[in-house]
Formats: structure tokens, sequence, C-alpha cells
């Protein structure tokens, strides 16, 4: 085998791995609940060992809802810029990002298995954060090196100014997804995330 292939190899068998781990947790949860999902279970379901179980998640939740730690794509920075459409960028950038976590593609299961388990949602919860403070902190670090930014707003540093882009983006995605038109199983589409940015901006104006 030559060195070329061996990372995809690699790759194409960790992704392997992590989906049947996952498909072994969220089979468990539905049939025995969360709490008859115990590590054990899924990772002899899966075909692994518990310390292998831990090596993909951190947490029996993450495996059962099928999420990750999220992650900010250096790519979605391209083009960034805070000159034009500040608000729509880091709203759009935020829920890139917390998409980033939703690695199990099955949004109907998952969605199910919220409902029936309301105690998942807090692992869900949290992970959303963690999607909200790595957007936060890049964005601190992209103010600090503007001359235009880096001194901040009166009294408040950049990284305020950054918490508060971040919450204001947070709005029309919330506005989008507590819509009554809003399916959990097929996700936020571009078009809606749109149409709340596009009222979101022109409040703006009317309350300005």
């Amino acid at each position: 085998m030559n060195d070329t292939a061996s990372p995809s190899l690699r790759a194409r068998k960790k992704a392997e791995t992590w989906s049947a781990i996952h498909e072994a947790a969220a089979g468990l949860a539905l049939e025995h609940g969360v709490e008859g999902a115990t590590v054990e279970a899924i990772a002899s379901a899966a075909g692994v060992s518990p310390r292998t179980f831990f090596n993909y998640f951190p947490a029996k939740e993450d495996a059962v809802l099928g999420m990750r730690a999220p992650v900010l794509d250096p790519q979605l920075l391209e083009g960034f810029s805070l000159e034009h459409d500040l608000l729509g960028q880091v709203s759009r950038l935020l829920l890139a990002v917390t998409r980033s976590a939703y690695a199990g593609r099955d949004a109907e299961r998952r969605r199910k298995l919220l409902q029936d388990h309301p105690g998942l949602g807090r692992r869900r919860h949290e992970l959303t954060l963690e999607a909200e403070d790595l957007v936060r902190r890049t964005l601190a670090e992209l103010l600090a090196r503007d001359p235009q930014w880096s001194a901040g707003i009166g009294e408040h540093p950049v990284d305020d100014v950054a918490r508060m882009l971040v919450i204001l983006g947070g709005v029309p995605l919330r506005f989008a997804i507590t819509a009554e038109s809003y399916s959990p199983a097929h996700g936020l589409p571009a078009e809606d995330h749109a149409s709340a940015l596009t009222l979101f901006h022109r409040l703006q104006e009317k309350l300005s």
C-alpha cells in the first residue's frame, strides 16, 4: 500500500467506525431508552471496545444524537468582511459552524430521540453554545486586527462586541426555526434564513 493511499484509507475506516458506533447508539436508545443504551452495550453492538468508543465520542449522548464538537472551517472566512453586511455574515457563519456538529444525517430520527428523551436536549444545547463560542472567539480575533474595531466600542472591548454580534447573528436563526413552516427533519432552507435576515435588516432600519 502506498503512502498516499494510507491517509485516505485511515480516514475512511475512522468514518466507518464513527458511523457504526452512532448507529448502534441510536438504535439502542430507540429500543431501550437512553438509560438502557450503556457505553458497554453500544460498544458491543458496534463491535468495538469501550475504550475505542471514547476515542470517538466523549459521552454516549453524542453517540446517540450523532453529534461532535463543532468546527470552523477556515474556508468559511474566505471573503469575510467587517465592512459589509457584518450581521448577515455572522449569522451565516454561526449557522455553518452549528451545523458542523450534526455529523449524523438522520434528522428525523434525531428529532424523535430528542422528543422522547428531553434530557438529550441539554447536550445539544451545550454543543450549540460551543459553536457560538467558537464563532465569538474567531470574530474577536478579526476585530482585534482591524483598526476600525480594535479599540472596541465605548467601554466595551472587542470580546464584548464579538459576543453581542454572535447574539444578534443568532436572532434571524431563532426566528426561522421557530416558524410554523420549519421542519427539523429537513433543516433550515437557505431561502428561509435569507428571508429572516431581510426582515432583521429592515427592522434595524425601522428602529434606527
